[in-house]
């Protein structure tokens, strides 16, 4: 998992004053009201991500984005295929490929 920054929007209450007709002279026949309103806001925020994230099999190693075969002994004249696996190059043998 990881956290990355957004930008979100919600709801921001605010008084909203106003005004209606009524019985008080004093103030020319208006009363004030008030009432919760909302308008839409922005805030900065943490939202967490997550990702898959490949693990290798026993017997081999991450290269990049690879998963390669790991020979203990080094494949002298050959490549490793295969977990402790060489393949020779023509005219060489042996577990390492060293033998001529």
């Amino acid at each position: 998992s990881y956290a990355v920054t957004v930008q979100e929007s919600y709801a921001h209450p605010f008084d909203q004053i106003y005004y209606t007709r009524c019985t008080d002279i004093l103030n020319w026949f208006k009363c004030t009201r008030h009432r919760i309103s909302y308008k839409t806001a922005y805030r900065r925020g943490l939202r967490t991500m997550y990702r898959r994230r490949s693990q290798c099999c026993p017997g081999y190693y991450e290269s990049g984005d690879y998963c390669m075969p790991l020979c203990t002994e080094e494949c002298v004249h050959g490549r490793c295929v295969s977990p402790d696996t060489c393949h020779c190059e023509p005219g060489w043998g042996g577990t390492d490929c060293s033998s001529g």
